[in-house]
């Protein structure tokens, strides 16, 4: 009993400080999926999830920054690389950092190598016009700026890391790939196409069209093709997560569901991402609930299966 009130103390004092770092504030504004499947994690490791997520997401926006040039970007990455080295070093520059610093200490089986792969995924961004070759290409980078993700949440989860490696990077990829097409207009705005190149041949589709928001038929069969790759990934991601101990499946489980939900909403659109009509996909609350009570009856059918 007394552990279970130092647990509940710990978790309290660190989401109060993530409340007076900002760190729910980054999340509700950008990644309100991540926001809402962490409130079903005990306080501390939603705390030190949240950690991770802010480190994250401030290192997205230096790359996001419009009108940045590429050199200049690349001066921020320097800047950001050494300030995780200075964290790492128990010397974190501010609040945020000092959560990533706490969290790290915590977790030392956490390690350096998500975030060098995640910094070296997002300079590959930092150039005047981005384009992906082929899928393999695009699977590489999403590896790098998304399946890190994955790789970080294991340790906190309470993780064989070895044995959910795997599934875990399926998810980060399927998550990044769908972004990129919930984000292909905004991309489009700052001279980036993430649609593999190889896709687009394949399909007869025009860069200009893609960079001018023309949403063509061919255009949209592509689309629909990474969407299934995209899908391919969430079943991957499902089939290592039931493996998890405590309630790290049903935290997966959510996601997985969720980006489904991302997935079917592109396709009731024609997966037109592009014109008017193809404003970005949200989910609202209604589908949050069917997405966790779907989740919850995926996990009860698996483990009674």
């Amino acid at each position: 009993r007394v552990d279970t009130v130092c647990m509940w103390a710990r978790g309290r004092v660190a989401s109060m400080r993530l409340e007076s770092a900002g760190i729910a504030r980054l999340m509700a504004e950008h990644d309100p999926i991540l926001l809402y499947a962490s409130s079903l994690l005990p306080a501390e490791t939603a705390a030190d999830a949240a950690a991770l997520y802010a480190w994250c997401r401030r290192l997205d926006e230096i790359v996001d920054a419009s009108g940045s040039e590429p050199a200049v970007t690349q001066a921020r990455l320097d800047d950001w690389h050494r300030r995780f080295d200075a964290l790492c070093s128990g010397q974190p520059e501010d609040e945020m950092d000092g959560a990533l610093a706490e969290c790290l200490e915590r977790h030392p089986s956490l390690g350096r190598q998500p975030f060098e792969d995640m910094i070296a995924g997002m300079r590959s961004d930092a150039v005047e016009s981005r384009r992906i070759k082929d899928l393999p290409e695009l699977e590489e980078y999403a590896y790098r700026v998304a399946g890190t993700v994955g790789l970080m949440l294991l340790p906190l989860l309470g993780a064989d890391v070895e044995h959910a490696r795997t599934p875990a990077i399926a998810l980060g990829k399927a998550i990044q790939i769908t972004n990129i097409l919930r984000d292909a207009t905004a991309d489009a705005a700052l001279g980036r196409v993430y649609l593999p190149r190889g896709i687009m041949d394949a399909y007869g589709v025009d860069e200009d069209d893609v960079l001018a928001l023309r949403c063509t038929y061919e255009y949209c069969e592509a689309i629909r093709a990474l969407a299934t790759r995209a899908r391919e990934l969430l079943v991957e991601a499902e089939a290592g997560s039931v493996e998890l101990p405590g309630l790290g499946p049903l935290f997966v489980q959510i996601i997985i569901e969720l980006y489904r939900d991302y997935l079917v909403e592109l396709e009731r659109r024609g997966f037109d991402n592009l014109s008017r009509k193809g404003e970005r996909v949200r989910i609202g609350t209604v589908r949050k609930i069917f997405a966790t009570a779907r989740a919850i009856r995926s996990i009860a059918l698996r483990r009674n299966g």
